[in-house]
């Protein structure tokens, strides 16, 4: 991860994108951001940070948008450390 400071903060300029699937359950509700936003008591900037994979949702958040959707947690954010195995 490269650090990239403008004098004020550091920034990350590289970060690898989290896989979720909550872009698509949006689309799918045919809901907004602002909308879901709203329902899940957050920002809007937020749920774009979160479907963009530059945000984590904290492990309530995470739930919060999973009942939203009436989705196991995993459905929603797939576990990483799980092998495919065929």
């Amino acid at each position: 991860m490269n650090i990239r400071t403008n004098g004020y903060c550091k920034t990350r300029t590289e970060r690898a994108t989290l896989p979720n699937n909550l872009f698509l359950y949006r689309q799918q509700a045919n809901i907004s951001q602002d909308k879901l936003a709203e329902a899940v008591d957050c920002n809007r900037r937020t749920i774009g940070n979160i479907e963009n994979g530059t945000h984590d949702p904290s492990v309530q958040m995470a739930y919060r948008l999973a009942n939203y959707f009436k989705v196991a947690l995993p459905v929603l954010f797939p576990d990483l450390n799980e092998k495919n195995e065929e």
